[in-house]
């Protein structure tokens, strides 16, 4: 009767919801908010501006900031699916990769999960027009 070891077998690596994310979306799109109040007439800064995507039911934080005193977060650079989608009648509707962004600050009612759509090379601009809380 042969001896076996009783350890098991390592098990190869099973990759993450946002590991296979990441390979299949890999362009780069970047995005910038401007938070601003008064129709755009003021910034807002210091305000926290978060970047989630939900894998498998979980919200993972991609990016997170604060603005500037400009009311500005810039260079966000994010996964996108590769240019070469948009270019593909098949796969054109489709290109884009969608986040949800949020913004927060003490004085101001939150902005929660406004849905923007990335593309591969291209910076996407969020205006984000932020209400003062009621005093």
């Amino acid at each position: 009767m042969m001896n076996t070891p009783m350890y098991s077998q390592p098990q190869p690596h099973s990759e993450s919801a946002y590991e296979l994310f990441q390979r299949a979306h890999p362009g780069r799109g970047s995005l910038r908010v401007q938070a601003s109040t008064a129709r755009g007439s003021f910034p807002v800064p210091g305000a926290l501006v978060e970047v989630t995507r939900n894998f498998n039911g979980v919200t993972r934080v991609l990016y997170k900031n604060n603005t500037n005193n400009s009311g500005i977060v810039e260079r966000m650079i994010l996964p996108t699916l590769p240019s070469d989608y948009s270019r593909q009648e098949a796969t054109a509707e489709d290109s884009g990769t969608v986040y949800q962004v949020s913004v927060y600050h003490p004085g101001f009612v939150p902005l929660i999960n406004a849905t923007v759509e990335l593309y591969d090379g291209i910076e996407t601009i969020l205006p984000v027009a932020l209400v003062p809380l009621a005093r």
